[in-house]
């Protein structure tokens, strides 16, 4: 066995272990990635407009675990990174053998929990059958709420023969045009900047601690511009002269 073959053997069997411990292997996680993230660590959403990231896996020197995610890329791109960036804060992860190669098994133990095996291959089976493979590819892909070269990569590691192996996902996205089929607003980013643990801890000093509203502004500019803005206002509206009686 390679280290390819090595490293998705293992990661399949910590997928379904996931799987079987948080929701079953007969339905599709889809968004609900984020929220199973959330339970183990803290999100950051970040924007950066850089083709090439898509999040990170963070651990802080107190031993508090982060997630970084980039709302740059689409809808399913962001949630197939979550589910990738979720293996590298699994027992897996812990594998300290030289040439095992954690990036391949987080993208494997990504794809086996947003893309169970059975459900999968059954629903591949019928959709194929009714609307052809590459409009098969398109109703798991939105079905499932993830990248659609996750869904052709998928099928074949199941031991599918399925066309377009190489496509890229601009690929995929211009034949869906060319089909005709409605745009899904997975192909769409949420430019979401949000870091809601760090927000939390501000509004706690502020409340608690009498840390002042301008600085809480500060803090929360990047990360909670709403809340920045509300305690902007109340800091002018503290230092507003009272009218004399």
């Amino acid at each position: 066995m390679d280290r390819r073959q090595q490293a998705e053997t293992i990661a399949e069997a910590f997928a379904s272990s996931f799987l079987e411990d948080e929701i079953g292997h007969d339905l599709f996680i889809g968004p609900h990635i984020e929220r199973l993230l959330a339970d183990k660590v803290h999100i950051i959403y970040q924007f950066v407009e850089d083709e090439a990231y898509f999040g990170a896996a963070i651990t802080h020197q107190n031993g508090e675990q982060f997630v970084a995610l980039n709302t740059f890329h689409s809808l399913r791109m962001r949630y197939f990174t979550a589910a990738h960036e979720l293996w590298h804060l699994s027992e897996g992860s812990q594998i300290q053998e030289t040439e095992f190669d954690h990036e391949r098994a987080a993208d494997r133990f990504a794809a086996a929990i947003m893309l169970p095996k059975s459900l999968t291959r059954e629903l591949w089976e019928k959709f194929k059958k009714r609307y052809g493979e590459e409009e098969a590819v398109f109703y798991i892909a939105d079905l499932a709420a993830v990248p659609y070269v996750a869904v052709v990569r998928r099928l074949n590691e199941l031991g599918e023969k399925v066309p377009g192996l190489k496509s890229q996902e601009i690929d995929w996205l211009n034949k869906r045009s060319d089909l005709g089929l409605t745009d899904s607003i997975l192909d769409q980013a949420n430019p979401d900047i949000r870091f809601t643990a760090y927000k939390n801890v501000v509004k706690a000093n502020v409340e608690h601690n009498g840390l002042d509203r301008l600085k809480a502004a500060n803090k929360l500019a990047k990360f909670a511009p709403k809340q920045a803005e509300k305690y902007q206002q109340d800091a002018l509206v503290m230092k507003e002269p009272k009218d004399e009686a």
